[in-house]
């Protein structure tokens, strides 16, 4: 008994363990392979989890003095974006691909995503870019930074070539509360917002000395397996939830798009409060697995009751986490849960073999029908049979939930 007993959740545990890794899921411990099966709410990170994560700038959107779009889309790689040499300070003649210049150049101190795809979006475009100076992210709200700008030149410095002195200019890129808090209006750009927005981009509002210039857009593709995960999740009773930074609007779109409850996204939460929205959800008496891939993540993480990341994501969140998902594939996570609703399994499997064989020879003994030999052999056939049972156990594939009868797969 006591062997058989003793075997019964470890040799589960390491085989269920060695099916997760086989599977592209790692475990820190077997404590976290038994708690994954009792989460009831999974909340993904949306950049990253269920996005692809490489942004690609696609719309660029310029403001004239009257607040109205002049331009629209970018700028076809391979024509010149500025042919008279540079960004024009008079708003009537500023044109989508100055803004976009200053806009990339002060994004350039940023290593952000969005930050990362305005600038390539502006290389891939030809435009020449400087280094941003007196950088300064706002954490939640964008980007403020000096540039170097240039003033018009005159007729005569057309004709002759030259160019007058450069000058800084102040870029902001960000959202609705970087500008207004800047007091900058940004009701001009309200119905163009509202456009990509409503097409799952995220969209950025670029001020110019204090003034609304334009709009730089990007955005991120979904991942193919991102809505079968969020069904398969939602099919066990899993409740699927979303957080993100991203504005109502946008964050709305994506969770359409992959079957996500509107009343289950929260939107708008600044990367030091993702933490706190986490413990909100549990203290609604929820199990949350918590899935994340970046540094803002790991508070989540950490907090969350079973905090999972993505392998490609940052150290510091892999180190936070509980599960690491060797591939960016959502579904992974839907494999972890069923390897450890399968381990528990097999560990109440173990047991009925570990005991079983006693509740068979008690009786016999108590009336002494029980023989040496017999209590000896029942005692090595009961521990064989729980690591036959736990070894069997690798034949199960985590395509679809574990079966105690029938076919493994």
């Amino acid at each position: 008994c006591p062997c058989a007993l003793g075997l019964a959740t470890p040799a589960a545990t390491m085989v269920g363990t060695t099916i997760g890794a086989q599977n592209g899921v790692l475990f820190k411990g077997g404590d976290i392979l038994e708690r994954a099966k009792d989460v009831d709410t999974v909340v993904f990170d949306k950049t990253g989890t269920l996005t692809e994560g490489e942004m690609e700038l696609t719309d660029v959107v310029a403001f004239d003095s009257d607040g109205n779009a002049v331009t629209d889309g970018g700028t076809p790689a391979g024509e010149d974006p500025t042919p008279d040499g540079g960004q024009l300070t008079e708003r009537e003649t500023r044109e989508e691909d100055d803004v976009l210049r200053l806009a990339a150049s002060a994004e350039r101190g940023s290593e952000h995503p969005l930050a990362r795809a305005i600038v390539e979006g502006a290389e891939e475009r030809g435009i020449e870019l400087g280094d941003p100076e007196h950088f300064e992210n706002v954490p939640g709200q964008g980007i403020r930074a000096t540039v170097e700008g240039r003033e018009p030149r005159s007729g005569s410095e057309r004709a002759s070539g030259e160019r007058s002195d450069p000058r800084a200019v102040e870029v902001l890129v960000g959202n609705r509360k970087l500008l207004s808090g800047n007091g900058i209006d940004t009701a001009p750009a309200a119905d163009t917002m509202k456009r990509l927005e409503s097409e799952g981009k995220t969209a950025m509002l670029v001020a110019i000395d204090g003034d609304l210039a334009g709009v730089v857009a990007d955005a991120d593709t979904v991942k193919p397996s991102a809505k079968e995960a969020v069904s398969a999740l939602q099919a066990r009773g899993i409740d699927v939830m979303m957080i993100t930074g991203d504005n109502e609007r946008t964050a709305r779109a994506v969770a359409e798009q992959v079957g996500i409850d509107p009343d289950n996204v929260r939107a708008g939460v600044l990367p030091e409060d993702k933490s706190d929205a986490v413990e909100a959800i549990q203290s609604e008496g929820r199990k949350a697995m918590m899935v994340g891939d970046g540094v803002n993540d790991a508070p989540a993480l950490a907090v969350a009751s079973v905090g999972t990341a993505i392998g490609s994501g940052t150290d510091v969140a892999i180190e936070a986490a509980d599960v690491t998902l060797m591939r960016d594939d959502p579904l992974d996570v839907v494999k972890a849960i069923r390897i450890s609703a399968a381990t528990l399994q097999k560990i109440k499997q173990n047991l009925v073999w570990a005991l079983g064989y006693n509740t068979a020879m008690i009786p016999l003994a108590s009336l002494g029908l029980l023989q040496p030999v017999l209590a000896a052999g029942a005692m090595a056939i009961s521990s064989v049979s729980v690591l036959t049972n736990s070894l069997l156990f690798r034949r199960y594939a985590p395509e679809t939930d574990y079966k105690l009868l029938g076919r493994l797969r």
